[in-house]
């Protein structure tokens, strides 16, 4: 098989289980706004944003270093060095992260800092360890620990509330991410045989001095796209609340997961193909690889952004309590904001693949500026929904701003042919859904069903007889035949 095919399939195989991975955690922020008041909701949505902005600023350099070395690191010993140096770095970092919440918690009183801080603990421990399954081509283990993780967030908040609405606490959703995220970082460990090539003795100085020299200039781009992704909601709980705030965050939220879902479960299949290409053929091939992953990424992300904007009203009014469909206009707006922030994660493998990071910086720094001063002044015109316009300015200058500089090293490619295709129809799809949600003489969930359904059917016709599809179906036919 060569390596594209097998690029496609891995693609393809995570694809449907990223996608199920993002309708449980939609699922989890459903029952959330139901078992949960506004306040309550809210403050838990407001520890999880804090969380993943801890992760980005202290541990995401380590996740970009071993992503980048699992593969031949596991090649010379197994990646005994990698691991046992991520172990010692990681057991350092999550005590003295734990320690200092704790003395936060106490000196202000506030009991949120400590189950924030172990959040980040599982979390990071998760994310890190499931990147580096998927790096060494260990696609199913890492698909069933997100599978699981996913799935443990919502059963477990449920039991723990036990069939209450209104709860007034919001420790039930702590100890429920805290659950979910541990058990699928436990068992991506044993599937990564950690227990028997981790020992303390082989963490080195050397390898954490390679894991930081990629890494560390990672760190103030971590800084900027934390900022970037998550000002505008800082910034709205700041100034509305914690009832507002939970409003623009359950509902921004929305594309945030589907798109990260959808994006993540392209790259994962797309980067290790791109990877090995890099460092064991040819660099032009590689190019060729990347271009082709950005066009899954496109067939994928431009329905979703057009069908989101279609429906989002009636998406909140069926999924959400209610109230909360005071924020649809974020979901849109965020969605398309999240389709620049997929290429730009694209166009940013120029630079990494050379392995020169420092250009990502300062082309972070300047959207992050853009995305604060936009931010204030569209949530100031527009009320809080006003920060989700914010998100798509910021955005789109981080992408056209990435897309200019870097041809330095090389910007991929992707046929007019396709993108036009693929856009248009995009475009019906999303049509098709808007009719449905506006014109159907039915309840909002009969409306929100026919809609997916005719959005999906129009937009799969419109790629199968515009022969856009042709490479794809032909997999799947294969793959059909073969059962």
């Amino acid at each position: 098989m060569s390596e594209k095919n097998t690029m496609t399939r891995n693609a393809m195989l995570f694809l449907p289980a990223k996608v199920l991975e993002g309708v449980l955690l939609l699922l989890m922020s459903s029952l959330y706004t139901h078992i949960f008041t506004k306040d309550a909701a809210g403050a838990f949505g407001f520890v999880q944003q804090t969380m993943n902005f801890a992760y980005l600023l202290v541990a995401a350099w380590m996740a970009n270093s071993s992503t980048r070395y699992a593969a031949e690191e596991f090649k010379r010993d197994k990646a005994s060095g990698l691991l046992s140096t991520m172990t010692v770095v990681y057991i350092l970092m999550g005590v003295v992260g734990v320690a200092s919440c704790a003395v936060l918690g106490a000196v202000t009183g506030d009991s949120r800092f400590l189950p924030g801080a172990v959040m980040f603990c599982t979390y990071t421990a998760f994310t890190i360890l499931i990147n580096t399954l998927v790096q060494l081509d260990r696609v199913r283990p890492a698909i069933l620990f997100s599978l699981v993780s996913a799935s443990l967030k919502l059963i477990v908040a449920i039991v723990l509330v036990g069939g209450k609405s209104n709860f007034p606490d919001p420790t039930p959703g702590f100890i429920a991410n805290i659950i979910a995220d541990g058990v699928g970082a436990l068992g991506a460990v044993f599937a990564l045989g950690m227990p028997s090539v981790v020992r303390f003795k082989r963490a080195s100085r050397q390898m954490l001095n390679k894991l930081l020299a990629y890494g560390v200039p990672l760190m103030g781009v971590a800084l900027c796209s934390g900022l970037l992704t998550l000002f505008d909601r800082f910034y709205i709980y700041g100034v509305f609340g914690d009832a507002t705030g939970g409003i623009y965050y359950y509902n921004s939220s929305i594309p945030n997961s589907v798109f990260t879902m959808l994006s993540v479960g392209v790259l994962r299949g797309v980067y290790p193909a791109v990877l090995r290409a890099w460092n064991e053929r040819s660099h032009d091939e590689a190019k060729v690889l990347l271009g082709a992953g950005v066009r899954l990424y496109l067939l994928v992300a431009l329905p979703a952004a057009f069908g989101l904007a279609a429906v989002s009203t009636t998406f909140c009014r069926v999924f959400f309590a209610e109230g909360y469909d005071a924020g649809a206009p974020v979901i849109w707006m965020t969605a398309f904001a999240m389709v620049f922030m997929g290429l730009t994660e694209y166009a940013n493998k120029g630079y990494e693949l050379e392995q020169d990071t420092k250009p990502v910086l300062s082309n972070c720094a300047i959207a992050m500026a853009v995305k604060i001063v936009s931010s204030i002044a569209f949530v100031h015109m527009m009320g809080f929904t006003g920060g989700a316009m914010g998100s798509v300015v910021a955005f789109a200058t981080y992408f056209f701003l990435t897309a200019f500089r870097v041809r330095k090293y090389f910007m991929w490619r992707v046929p007019l042919g396709s993108f036009v295709r693929i856009l248009g129809s995009a475009i019906l799809c999303g049509a098709a859904a808007l009719a449905c949600c506006t014109l159907l003489p039915c309840g909002n969930l009969l409306r929100l069903v026919c809609a997916i359904v005719a959005g999906a059917g129009v937009y799969a016709l419109c790629l199968i007889l515009s022969g856009e599809a042709k490479e794809e179906l032909g997999w799947f036919l294969r793959k059909l035949k073969r059962q």
